[in-house]
């Protein structure tokens, strides 16, 4: 995936805070422990010792093998005077060591010259948060779903079957967990609940692709023509490959051929991929092959499961 250099530049921002505070660490405990062991600072010094004086055995030394051998036997006695130290206080020598977040890199982001998985997914992380952030909804949660609000009973019977589901999903959520189609009339609680999910995956450590699908499809339009600065098709891969994409309010947007060709790439795309999809929208299952075509309308009927909200409008309650 293409990252512009406002992404790169924070997620190694990120990077660098992780090794310096590792580091940082690693620097108090060495000083604590010397307090209480100063033995520690005079091997050490020791130690560096011994390196100035291979360097001079090379240049003014007359048996430099024999020196560096000598040099090499003292350089074992003060590890190993060093690691009795650490056994007689109960710690080992990796007490003392930066405990960087990635053991791979070191939190430096490369290993042998290739980028490290810890950067790709950090990288990831902060494009799907700087996508997140261009929309203007905030994530809900499911203890903040109230099913009295829906005034019929067989209704309130429906959400809560429907929100137990939905909770369900989130907290079991997974690479191969199913798409979802939620479906009903307008303020029924469908962008709520599937915020809720949001939130529950995103803290789960899974990378969530949240958006109207008219907001996404037209940040894809632009970048597609030329009239965005970020990198061409980025907003694109980013509906392909996250973990879990979900596109809110379908039907809301413009419906021109290049939207419902994009629609159909991403959902067809996902399907192939065996990553899931979560599609709220107020148009009834009926209307969807006139609006979208056949082949998207297949594809959700056959391929999610489908979720029909009833009721009230709960937000015209809440007021």
């Amino acid at each position: 995936m293409k990252y512009n250099q406002a992404i790169v530049s924070k997620a190694s921002e990120e990077l660098k805070k992780r090794r310096e505070n590792a580091e940082r660490d690693a620097r108090l405990r060495k000083l604590e422990f010397a307090e209480q062991h100063p033995q520690l600072l005079e091997i050490e010094q020791k130690m560096a010792n011994l390196g100035t004086d291979a360097i001079k055995s090379v240049l003014n030394c007359s048996d430099p093998k024999g020196f560096v051998e000598s040099l090499k036997k003292k350089s074992i006695d003060c590890q190993n005077a060093r690691e009795a130290l650490f056994q007689s206080a109960g710690i080992s020598k990796e007490y003392l060591e930066p405990e960087y977040t990635c053991k791979k890199c070191n939190d430096t982001g490369y290993v042998n010259g290739v980028i490290c998985s810890c950067f790709d997914e950090l990288l990831k992380s902060v494009s799907y948060k700087e996508l997140a952030e261009k929309t203007p909804l905030k994530i809900s949660k499911f203890d903040d779903f109230n099913v009295e609000l829906y005034e019929d009973e067989n209704a309130k019977k429906r959400m809560r079957d429907i929100l137990r589901y939905c909770k369900a999903y989130a907290h079991d959520f997974e690479l191969s967990s199913p798409n979802l189609f939620m479906f009903g009339e307008t303020g029924l609680g469908k962008t709520h609940l599937s915020l809720a999910i949001a939130g529950t995956v995103i803290e789960k450590g899974y990378g969530v692709v949240y958006g109207s699908s008219q907001n996404l499809l037209n940040m894809i339009e632009r970048e597609r023509f030329g009239r965005s600065d970020e990198p061409d098709g980025t907003t694109e891969e980013k509906l392909l490959n996250c973990d879990l994409l979900i596109l809110d309010d379908l039907g809301s947007e413009f419906t021109t051929q290049f939207v419902v060709s994009e629609l159909y790439n991403i959902i067809n795309t996902r399907m192939a991929k065996g990553l899931p999809t979560i599609i709220n929208s107020n148009i009834a299952l009926g209307e969807l092959e006139g609006r979208y075509t056949s082949r998207i309308t297949s594809r959700i009927i056959g391929d999610y499961i489908l979720m029909q909200f009833f009721g009230n409008d709960i937000r015209q309650t809440k007021r």
